[in-house]
């Protein structure tokens, strides 16, 4: 499906799955990894390759293959049957990436409360990226700044009265303030948030940065009440921003970072630099007016990156196996001009696979009320806010929305939608029914030297179709 190029009918303007287009000279990031693959395995074997890039990059190269498992379904009224092949479910694969993308877009698109919600982007010097490039356990403290940040503007109230009590005391922090800032604080006000972490730009360089999704709602427990919250003062937003990110890197790297936080106070004195967008239609000169953007098209952009390859292959223009160099584009942010990218292809590689998560790293998290420990104040939330616009959304309802929309991601349903054709439906016009499942892991304790075998197998099974002396020593 991925190896095929579709055409647009002018009659009815629907895809058309007979009008398919192979291109053989298309290039693929399968085809780069299969020729590279090597270089991986000597890079893990000296350990200066991480464990989870090499299994990802094992993955992708069996993706779509009987090698992961497969699905075979039989027609009740002739001897037609058809093999559905399992996929990697990699963080590197860009085809198993959209439906991750569209898995997480729902759960978190049906979670939203009705309400304008706040799309923000917390950045961070350029100087302090080498640091969390070594130490990947520090990007932790990326979405914990963030949370601290959003929970310091929505109770500035109690901020303010706790720094009274601490400047008499003498004491830095307060005796219930943790890892987490306000969360022993029984009155302070609760707030929601999405995040997720994006590490590359446009360029492919290592750029961390935090997305959050914060509603223009809060909930205050002791009233148990909703209020609107409209204004952040960005300002303070940027300021606390980097007092809280540089509390914990230094507590996380110890002194070796005071040098990096003073200098960042010489040279931000404005704060860390925040991003939220203007709202175009309006032409007030407010600074700290900002628009919010539709709850589907903010958290459809968050979990795009979050869940996919660092670079779509779209952006492939060619591949020379020959001199094995890539040619590739991206369009420049800041003046949206394409600039065309040669390179080896091994430079490439090394660009997108340190992008590749940790094994067990959630690049999306939640918190305040929508975190999953505060279903029942959120279930609240709703209750309230229903009150308030007289048209209640329940909880069975929102169940079914969330049912609907992930029916939809089905294998059959997308295909249906995507190329107005049922694969179930054999040539009879029966439905074909499940017959028998085959999954090759089953009772496997070591999945990487399975996967390694596999490839093994398959480079024996390669049939070379040029002369020996001028073929290439991995398969395309």
């Amino acid at each position: 499906m991925d190896e095929a190029l579709y055409t647009v009918l002018p009659e009815n303007g629907t895809l058309c799955c007979d009008d398919f287009h192979y291109d053989p000279n298309k290039p693929k990031i399968k085809t780069i990894l299969w020729n590279h693959y090597d270089w991986f395995v000597e890079m893990h074997s000296i350990g200066k390759l991480r464990s989870c890039v090499l299994d990802n990059i094992q993955k992708i190269m069996l993706c779509n293959t009987f090698y992961l498992g497969f699905d075979v379904f039989e027609c009740p009224n002739c001897e037609n049957e058809m093999v559905f092949c399992r996929k990697c479910h990699s963080r590197f694969c860009t085809s198993c990436g959209v439906k991750y993308q569209k898995l997480l877009a729902i759960k978190a698109e049906t979670m939203c409360v009705d309400t304008p919600h706040r799309h923000f982007v917390f950045t961070i010097p350029e100087e302090y990226r080498i640091l969390f490039r070594k130490d990947r356990k520090a990007l932790n403290l990326l979405f914990v700044a963030a949370r601290n940040t959003v929970c310091k503007i929505v109770n500035e109230n109690l901020y303010r009265k706790e720094k009274r009590k601490r400047a008499k005391t003498g004491k830095l922090h307060n005796d219930k303030d943790n890892y987490y800032l306000y969360r022993n604080f029984d009155s302070a006000n609760d707030f929601g948030m999405i995040a997720s972490i994006h590490t590359f730009g446009r360029d492919l360089k290592w750029n961390c940065h935090i997305h959050a999704l914060v509603p223009e709602l809060i909930y205050d427990p002791v009233k148990d009440c909703i209020k609107h919250f409209h204004y952040f003062n960005f300002t303070s937003l940027r300021k606390t921003w980097q007092y809280e990110l540089n509390r914990l890197m230094l507590d996380f790297f110890g002194q070796k970072f005071r040098p990096y936080m003073n200098r960042s106070y010489i040279d931000q004195d404005k704060g860390f630099y925040v991003y939220a967008r203007y709202n175009k239609e309006d032409q007030s000169p407010n600074p700290n007016k900002k628009y919010s953007k539709d709850i589907a098209g903010c958290v459809s952009y968050m979990m795009r990156y979050a869940s996919r390859p660092a670079m779509a292959e779209s952006r492939l223009i060619s591949y020379d196996r020959k001199t094995d160099i890539v040619k590739w584009y991206y369009n420049d942010h800041k003046t949206e001009k394409r600039i065309d990218v040669t390179e080896p292809a091994i430079e490439l590689l090394k660009k997108m696979i340190i992008h590749i998560p940790d094994d067990g790293f959630r690049t999306v998290r939640y918190y305040g009320f929508y975190h999953p420990k505060k279903k029942k104040r959120l279930e609240r939330i709703y209750e309230l806010s229903g009150k308030e616009k007289k048209a209640s959304r329940d909880k069975r309802a929102r169940e079914n929305e969330r049912r609907q929309k992930l029916r939809k991601l089905r294998l059959r349903t997308a295909v249906c939608d995507t190329f107005n054709r049922d694969i179930l439906l054999c040539k009879c016009g029966f439905i074909l029914k499940y017959a028998d499942t085959y999954n090759p892991l089953e009772g496997k304790s070591n999945d990487r030297q399975y996967r390694q075998e596999c490839i093994d197998e398959v480079y024996k099974m390669w049939i070379p179709r040029i002369p020996p002396g001028k073929r290439s020593p991995h398969p395309s």
